[in-house]
């Protein structure tokens, strides 16, 4: 079948197929990184978006690639890397750049039950800062924060990006690992792209 020429037009139809699914995956992961980092920070919508990305990614890689499996893993890795780099790392080094570092004060902490979702708690943070004025921080069990004390906080006055404990973000850390995850999916298509010519 794979000599036949009706073979070697479902390889081309692969390769067609992998050439537009692979990128549209690609801008999902981009999309669901953005609306998580930017307004309406939803999780939810991210992690959806974000799956369906590297999914697509992923099927799109192996579709090009002809069906190995070794290019639906490399592809589903480099592609969860690069979303949980994005959103993670995103966040922080979008506040670095664009917001603010001030020192604002704990006006109150406030525990909350977490369990229905898993099984920890959380806190929520209520902070007075000089510029940001009054907000809430939620956060899990290690990073909270004794009421009464002054932190540093990363936030956003225009309340574009939301804030954050500036101890929380380390912006070398993050750009290298945004650098490394794009990095990696380059590298992955450039090999599986290679291969897919060796072969042909």
């Amino acid at each position: 079948m794979a000599g036949t020429p009706a073979g070697e037009l479902a390889r081309r139809l692969g390769i067609r197929t992998g050439r537009v699914v692979a990128p549209a995956g690609l801008v999902a992961v981009v999309v669901a990184a953005l609306v998580f980092v930017l307004p309406p920070h939803s999780s939810l919508a991210a992690l959806v978006l974000g799956i369906a990305g590297v999914a697509a990614f992923g099927l799109g890689m192996v579709r090009y690639a002809g069906g190995p499996w070794w290019a639906l893993i490399a592809a589903l890795l480099s592609g969860a890397l690069l979303f949980a780099a994005l959103t993670v790392g995103g966040r922080g080094l979008a506040l670095h750049v664009f917001g603010t570092a001030e020192t604002c004060d704990v006006v109150h902490r406030e525990e909350v039950d977490t369990s229905s979702r898993y099984r920890h708690y959380g806190f929520v943070h209520t902070l007075n800062c000089p510029s940001g004025g009054t907000f809430t921080l939620r956060t899990d069990s290690t990073d909270r924060q004794e009421e009464g004390a002054r932190v540093a906080v990363l936030d956003d006055p225009g309340g574009l990006l939301e804030p954050d404990f500036a101890s929380r973000h380390n912006r070398y850390f993050e750009l290298v690992a945004i650098l490394g995850a794009v990095a990696l999916v380059t590298a992955t298509v450039r090999f599986t792209r290679s291969r897919v010519r060796a072969a042909s």
